[in-house]
C-alpha cells in the first residue's frame, strides 16, 4: 500500500485483511477492498530471519482441517496518530526474534519424532520465509516456536534482537508482548471467576462504581447506555470502549483525556487510568457490537479491587509463577536488561527505525511502571509464553498443576460473542467468515473454501510489534511468531501467513 494521506488505519487492515477477530464493525469500504486484496495474497504475521546453520524436521500429527486464520494484519507507521492503539497493538504478527541460525529440533521438553502416523515437514520453507523478510528489510529478525502434544518440536532463531549492536535472537530473548498481554489477563479474571468471586454477568460497576449511568457519544450526539456493562462485555469487546486513535465519533474524546495507557504506564496508576476512562462516552452501546478498545485495562483494575492486591502481585501470584513464566513482567530487571530486544518501525519502503525510547511505545520497559496495564503492559520469553500455551491446551493444568478449571479454558477458547449479532458478527464486507471471539481471542468457528490450512477450534492473538500466538486444540498444536516490529502492511505481517501455510500443508 502506498504512503498516502488517505491511509486506512492499522487496526482496519489487521482486521479486516484476515479473519481474525479484529476491529470494530463499522469499516470503510474503501478498507474493506484493500483487506480483500490483502487477504487474497495471504498474510500472516510471522515469520522471517536469517538462514540456520543446519535445517530440523517438524513432525505434526493428526487430522488435517482447514479453517479461517484470523491473524491481524499489517500497520504503516507514520506517527502514533497514524497507528491506531489497538491496530498497532492487535497488528503485530510474528515478526521479530532473532538469534543467528539456532535451530532446535528438541527444546523444552523434548522435540517429537516421526512416526507412521505423522506427516513429516521439512522446516526449510519456514527458514526462507524468515529470511525473505529480513533480506527485504520488513524485520531484523524472528524467533519461530511449534509445539505439539506440549512438546517442543521446533524452535528456531534467526536474525538479529538488536541490529545496531548486531545481538542476535535468542531463546531468552525478551521481547513486548503488547496486545497478547490480554489472553493473559482474561486468565487472572478466570481465576477469580473459579474461585467464585466474580459473576461474569454482573454489572462492572457492582465492583467499580464509576462505572455507573454511562453515556453513549452518537452522530447526534451523547445518550445514556440502555444496559450496564457487565464483566463478560469487557472479556469480549463488547463493552462499547475503544482507543483514542480508533476511527470513530468518541476518538476526539479519548484524545482529549489523553488516556493511551502505552503513553502513560509511568506517570499515573492503573486505578487513575480507570477512572479517567470512565467518565469518557462509549463508542456504542454495551453488548450491542464487537469494538476493540480498553476493556482489559478495566479488567486488570476489576481484578485489584476484588483481589485486594495489586494487578502485578496478583498476576504474579496466580498465573505467571504458577506457569513458571518467571521472565515475564512488566518491565525488564537490570540483570536482564541486555536481553530486551530493541523495538523497530518500519513505515513503506523506508529502512527499519530504532524506537526503543519512544514514549508512544511505551518507553525504554527497563522500570517498573505505575501503570500495570492488562491490555498491552507485559514484555517476556516466547518460552515464557508458550508455557502459557500449553496449559491453554491442557484445558487449565501446567505439569500436573491446575491453573485454571476445564470450564474457564473452554469458554475462553469458545465463541462468547451474543447471538444478537448474529451468527458471524466479525463478519463484514471484506472479512472471510468463521471467526468468533471468545474470551481476548479470537476463535475460528467455521471454514471456508478461501481460507488457508488450519482448524475449528483455534483460539489465539497478536500484538502491537508482530507477536502472536495460536492454539489449536484438535492437534494439539500450539504456534508462536515473535519479532519486534510495528509492521508496514507487508512483510512482518505476512511472516505468519507464511509459516502457517508451510506448517499445515505439509502435514495434510
Amino acid at each position: 500500500m502506498g504512503a498516502g494521506a488517505a491511509r486506512p488505519q492499522p487496526d482496519q487492515r489487521i482486521h479486516l485483511r484476515r479473519q481474525w477477530a479484529g476491529h470494530p464493525d463499522r469499516i470503510r469500504k474503501r478498507n474493506s477492498d484493500r483487506a480483500l486484496r490483502g487477504r487474497k495474497r495471504g498474510h500472516h504475521p510471522w515469520a522471517g530471519s536469517l538462514p540456520p546453520r543446519r535445517l530440523s524436521v517438524l513432525t505434526l500429527s493428526g487430522r488435517s482441517s482447514r479453517a479461517p486464520v484470523p491473524f491481524p494484519r499489517g500497520v504503516n507507521v507514520r506517527s502514533l496518530k497514524s497507528l491506531p492503539h489497538s491496530q498497532l497493538i492487535i497488528a503485530a504478527g510474528f515478526a521479530a526474534l532473532s538469534g543467528c541460525a539456532s535451530v532446535e529440533g528438541a527444546a523444552s521438553g523434548g522435540g517429537s519424532t516421526g512416526s507412521s502416523s505423522s506427516a513429516v515437514l521439512s522446516l526449510e520453507p519456514i527458514a526462507g520465509a524468515v529470511q525473505k523478510r529480513i533480506d527485504d528489510g520488513s524485520i531484523p529478525g524472528a524467533l519461530v516456536h511449534i509445539s505439539e502434544r506440549g512438546r517442543s518440536s521446533y524452535r528456531q532463531a534467526q536474525g538479529y534482537a538488536d541490529l545496531e549492536r548486531r545481538i542476535p535472537v535468542a531463546p531468552d530473548t525478551i521481547f513486548r508482548f503488547y496486545s497478547m498481554t490480554k489472553p493473559i489477563t482474561c486468565a487472572a479474571v478466570m481465576t477469580l471467576y473459579d474461585a467464585g468471586r466474580i459473576d461474569l454477568d454482573a454489572p462492572i460497576s457492582r465492583y467499580l462504581p464509576e462505572f455507573r449511568e454511562m453515556r453513549v457519544r452518537t452522530t447526534s450526539g451523547l445518550v445514556a447506555a440502555k444496559r450496564d456493562i457487565t464483566v463478560r462485555h469487557l472479556m469480549t469487546h463488547t463493552s462499547g470502549l475503544s482507543y483514542e486513535i480508533l476511527p470513530g465519533p468518541v476518538s476526539d474524546d479519548y484524545r482529549r483525556a489523553d488516556v493511551f495507557a502505552i503513553r502513560n504506564r509511568t506517570t499515573e496508576t492503573l486505578e487513575a487510568h480507570v477512572r479517567r476512562l470512565s467518565a469518557l462516552p462509549l463508542a456504542l452501546q454495551p453488548g450491542e457490537g464487537w469494538n476493540y478498545g480498553e476493556s482489559m485495562g478495566v479488567l486488570g483494575r476489576l481484578v485489584e479491587v476484588v483481589s485486594g492486591q495489586s494487578y502485578r502481585t496478583y498476576l504474579k501470584a496466580n498465573v505467571l509463577d504458577p506457569l513458571g513464566m518467571t521472565d515475564t513482567d512488566f518491565f525488564v530487571p537490570a540483570e536482564k536488561a541486555h536481553r530486551l530486544a530493541q523495538l523497530y518501525t518500519k513505515a513503506g519502503a523506508a529502512p527499519l527505525q530504532n524506537a526503543q525510547d519512544a514514549a508512544q511505545f511505551g518507553g525504554s520497559y527497563l522500570e517498573q511502571p505505575k501503570l500495570e496495564y492488562g491490555g498491552a503492559g507485559l514484555v517476556g520469553t516466547a518460552d515464557d509464553y508458550m508455557s502459557f500455551a500449553h496449559m491453554l491446551l491442557a484445558r487449565g493444568t501446567h505439569k500436573g498443576a491446575r491453573i485454571l478449571s476445564e470450564k474457564s479454558v473452554d469458554m475462553m477458547m469458545s465463541n462468547q460473542l451474543p447471538p444478537e449479532l448474529g451468527e458471524q458478527p466479525l463478519v463484514s464486507a471484506g472479512r472471510a467468515p468463521g471467526v468468533g471471539f471468545g474470551f481476548c481471542g479470537f476463535v475460528v468457528v467455521a471454514r471456508d473454501q478461501r481460507s488457508p490450512p488450519g482448524s475449528v477450534g483455534e483460539y489465539g492473538w497478536s500484538g502491537w510489534a508482530s507477536t502472536a500466538f495460536w492454539v489449536d486444540p484438535a492437534r494439539d498444536l500450539a504456534g508462536l511468531v515473535f519479532t519486534q516490529v510495528v509492521p508496514d502492511e507487508v512483510g512482518a505481517i505476512r511472516l505468519a501467513d507464511d509459516v502457517r501455510e508451510v506448517i499445515y500443508r505439509a502435514a495434510n
